[in-house]
Parts: structure tokens; sequence; C-alpha cells
């Protein structure tokens, strides 16, 4: 389950649209003071539910009203292509971010092996170098007592 911002439809009054939708009267953001400014919304794409990250509150994308800046109030199902577009999208999106953070994991998984092998490559090297000066040095003291 993965969880991306809800964008704001465009709205059949006015036709402004927005990045991220807002849960108004959110009772975290009143919580906090800050009134009609509660969390911002994410869609699950792939249950189609919503979440305020303010108060963690879910619901069906279906249940959801939006309510534009002009005063004109509208639901989910008014815009429901556009609301259809906005999951496609959101689906789209988290597919990529998964995709990258397997991508990273692996890059992480294949950096370590490979500094593994140059630490004990370097550790080798190291052991040798210390053995050589140790066997020159043991030697110098038996030819120094003799």
């Amino acid at each position: 389950m993965t969880w991306v911002e809800l964008a704001f439809p465009q709205c059949p009054a006015c036709s402004r649209s927005w990045a991220v939708s807002r849960h108004r009267d959110c009772p975290a953001g009143e919580e906090r003071g800050v009134g009609d400014g509660g969390g911002g919304l994410e869609v699950d794409p792939d249950r189609s539910r919503v979440r305020c990250t303010g108060c963690r509150r879910t619901w069906r994308v279906w249940e959801t009203s939006f309510h534009c800046s002009c005063g004109r109030r509208f639901e989910a199902k008014e815009v429901e292509e556009a609301v259809r577009e906005l999951i496609r999208v959101a689906s789209l999106l988290a597919r990529v971010l998964a995709q990258q953070a397997q991508d990273l994991a692996e890059i992480r998984r294949a950096g370590e092996a490979s500094f593994r092998a140059w630490a004990g490559r370097l550790a080798a090297a190291v052991a040798g170098s210390l053995g050589a000066v140790a066997g020159r040095l043991v030697g110098s003291l038996l030819r120094a007592l003799d």
C-alpha cells in the first residue's frame, strides 16, 4: 500500500486546481490552532482510499467532498473522470517510486559487496606488508645477536 498526494481536481465552477488537496476542518489542524488548514490528503490508488496526513482518518475516495477557494463545494462523483485520472497517475507514481526504491536497494547491496571486497584486499595487503616488516625485523635481530 503506497500513499501519494491527492491533487485537487479542476473546480467545475472556476476551473482552478492545485497540487495538493487539504482536509477541511481537520481535527488535527484545529488542535494545533491552524483552523481550516488541516492535513494534506493522500490517496492509496490500489484501494481507492483517501487519508488525511494530519488526523490520519481514512475514507473511500468516492466519499470525498472538495471545497474550492471560490466557494464551490463539489463531490468526487461530480468530477469522476478527473478523480479517476488522479488515481491512475497516483498509481503510476507509486509504481515508479517502488521501482526506484528497489533500484536504490540493489545499488546499496552492490556497493556494500564492493566495499567488503576492497576492505578484504586492503587487509590482506596490510597484513602481508606487516608480515614482511616483522620478518625483516626478526632477521635483523637474529643477525645482531650472532
